[in-house]
């Protein structure tokens, strides 16, 4: 008996030991298989989302080159690569098998317009650079004056750079509310009188930049009123006390 069963120890050992081996050299066959063979070199790159940057930026920066195996690729550092260039602000990289890469970019869009030693620099929502233009590309965004930029980088943020409280809250909160799109230019030269024109040639002394979310909320509020009324009215101003005066045609 307990032969038998020294023998059935060994056996079953054995087919462990059997069990093992077959469980290694399948590993070491799947790695050769997608490691050493061309099945798994990347073929195609699709870049989805992008506008303001081109197709070869996107793939120098996400480091994924065709024939490189796409196991290979290190999508953490693509990614991170990718985010560092002025436009995108959030990129994705996914490996599509066998031999396929989709990179997708959500880019940052601008929403204003800076004058700058003859040049004209572009900044988005959040207040980050993303491009300087020897002229204007699209007319239809503001101009900011009264803003002093020294030694600044492509995607280095606007806000930090000035250090000046309440033009973060007056853009964001002006972006928010569609009056942005409304300013032909902003002035912030005076700290204490901030100057708008509208498109409309309507020009704004919105004061200085405290309440502003509250200030303009109370501005949205007279251009509907102005609009439903069909009023013609050169300036606004709310920099007279709490009450703001506004000034028609017949005044």
């Amino acid at each position: 008996m307990k032969k038998r069963k020294n023998s059935k120890r060994r056996v079953e050992k054995r087919k462990r030991i059997l069990k093992f081996l077959l469980f290694v050299l399948i590993l070491i066959l799947l790695y050769l298989f997608a490691f050493k063979t061309n099945f798994f070199s990347i073929r195609n790159i699709e870049v989805v989302g992008n506008k303001k940057t081109s197709y070869d930026q996107v793939i120098k920066a996400s480091m994924c080159n065709k024939g490189e195996n796409i196991f290979k690729i290190n999508k953490k550092k693509g990614k991170e690569s990718l985010e560092r260039l002025p436009y995108i602000r959030e990129a994705r990289i996914k490996r599509k098998l066998p031999k396929g890469i989709i990179i997708q970019i959500d880019e940052r869009k601008e929403i204003a317009v800076i004058p700058y030693i003859g040049s004209f620099v572009y900044v988005d929502k959040e207040g980050y650079i993303l491009a300087v233009e020897k002229k204007i590309e699209e007319a239809s965004l503001p101009q900011i004056f009264g803003l002093k930029l020294e030694d600044f980088e492509l995607g280095s943020n606007l806000y930090s750079l000035l250090k000046r409280e309440g033009i973060e809250e007056f853009i964001a909160y002006s972006q928010q509310s569609n009056l942005l799109s409304l300013m032909k230019y902003i002035n912030f030269t005076d700290n204490n009188n901030t100057m708008i024109e509208l498109k409309d040639g309507i020009k704004v002394a919105f004061g200085p930049l405290n309440n502003v979310k509250y200030k303009l909320s109370f501005l949205n509020n007279i251009l509907e009123d102005i609009d439903e009324k069909d009023i013609n009215v050169k300036k606004i101003l709310l920099n007279k006390g709490d009450n703001p005066i506004v000034v028609t045609d017949d005044r």
